[in-house]
């Protein structure tokens, strides 16, 4: 998973991880068997799985899904992150995000 800035580093929220998500807010961890990539809150977050391109946003309902290869776009309400997967898995529940890639 490459990170598109070309930094290679860990993208970390500025917000503390223990502090409950705004309204229209999640938490989120992306991250691989070697490097987490993000940890902590967003907007939005787009991918695509087997029928198409999806998007999660604050209040999703439970969800687990296989992620196919390509762009993982996160908005985190200052700036959006782009990530290139090979594949992944993605699992929402109770409002918090984890997205694990090229496992």
């Amino acid at each position: 998973m490459a990170v598109d800035s070309g930094s290679g580093s860990t993208y970390q929220a500025s917000q503390q991880a223990a502090k409950p998500a705004g309204k229209n807010r999640f938490q989120i961890k992306i991250f691989s068997p070697y490097q987490v990539y993000y940890q902590g809150e967003a907007i939005s977050l787009s991918a695509s799985n087997r029928t198409g391109p999806f998007d999660v946003l604050a209040g999703h309902i439970n969800f687990f899904s296989l992620l196919t290869g390509g762009t993982v776009t996160l908005n985190t309400g200052f700036q959006k992150l782009e990530f290139q997967i090979g594949r992944g898995i993605i699992r929402v529940n109770k409002g918090d995000v984890t997205l694990f890639a090229d496992v």
